[in-house]
């Protein structure tokens, strides 16, 4: 095996990264996208979920969000939405 320096590993590495995203569809993007947020965002405290959220989006976003997860039709209607935004741009 050819030993590479940090320079060659990270061009490799950019390489693989673009070849497989290239070969991807936009299913399987939207797919390893969300499940990689999710992983990320489940290591989060509370907390840092929150400053996350607020951060990627804002404060007003993050307070919506708790209020969908705590009332029982908002949840309906968001999960409701968010399949069809979902089959949309994956068809």
């Amino acid at each position: 095996m050819t030993q590479l320096n940090s320079s060659q590993k990270d061009e490799l590495i950019e390489q693989y990264v673009d070849l497989l995203v290239d070969s991807m569809s936009m299913k399987d993007l939207i797919s390893y996208v969300s499940e990689d947020l999710t992983n990320f965002c489940e290591k989060l405290t509370d907390s840092e979920l929150k400053d996350e959220i607020s951060l990627t989006l804002d404060d007003e976003i993050y307070d919506e969000l708790v209020d969908n997860v705590t009332s029982e039709i908002t949840v309906v209607n968001y999960n409701s939405v968010h399949d069809q935004i979902h089959k949309e741009a994956v068809t």
